[in-house]
């Protein structure tokens, strides 16, 4: 998996014009990447714990392992 391959499982409204820049690549040309997803999957696991009394959300736990890839394929190619 490279970072195309992320790119392309993102959501849908990201992929309108594949001209344009997405805020992904922002954070990953910035160097902000790494923290961007690790704040995400938080949010996301945050959402499902087990205290809210909600079902897990299934699109929330494929969200946590899309950023989960992201750190993954770009560990340091930051």
């Amino acid at each position: 998996m490279d970072w195309i391959d992320i790119k392309k499982r993102g959501s849908e409204h990201y992929k309108i014009d594949p001209t344009k820049i997405e805020p992904i690549d922002l954070y990953k040309d910035g160097e902000m990447l790494r923290d961007f997803a690790i704040c995400s999957i938080i949010k996301y696991a945050y959402r499902n714990r087990k205290e809210s009394g909600k079902p897990i959300n299934p699109k929330d736990i494929e969200k946590i392992k899309h950023y989960a890839d992201m750190l993954l394929v770009t560990d340091g190619k930051r």
